[in-house]
């Protein structure tokens, strides 16, 4: 089971990009260029989760149109392309 959330987190000047088990209070630093990174978005699944599949049940909902399962984390559906409406991930 997942305790922490991982973060995509990026340099501003550099634009380089990690992925970190972050704490919302720690401090990361890039190790290449010394930067602060900071937080660009949660990465699924969003902690704590008994899972660490992206697309583990509680990270997946139906698209309206075809029925089919697809990540909540996605605009358009990947089998029949209806933009999906917005969600918080609460469903």
């Amino acid at each position: 089971m997942s305790e922490h959330q991982i973060y995509r987190m990026r340099a501003p000047a550099s634009g380089r990009e990690a992925f970190v088990e972050a704490d919302p209070d720690g401090v990361y630093v890039d190790r290449e260029t010394g930067e602060e990174l900071k937080p660009v978005t949660r990465v699924l699944p969003l902690a704590p989760s008994p899972s660490s599949l992206l697309r583990a049940p509680e990270n997946l909902m139906e698209c309206r149109r075809c029925k089919q399962l697809i990540g909540i984390d996605l605009s358009d559906c990947p089998h029949c392309g209806l933009r999906q409406e917005a969600t918080n991930g609460d469903s």
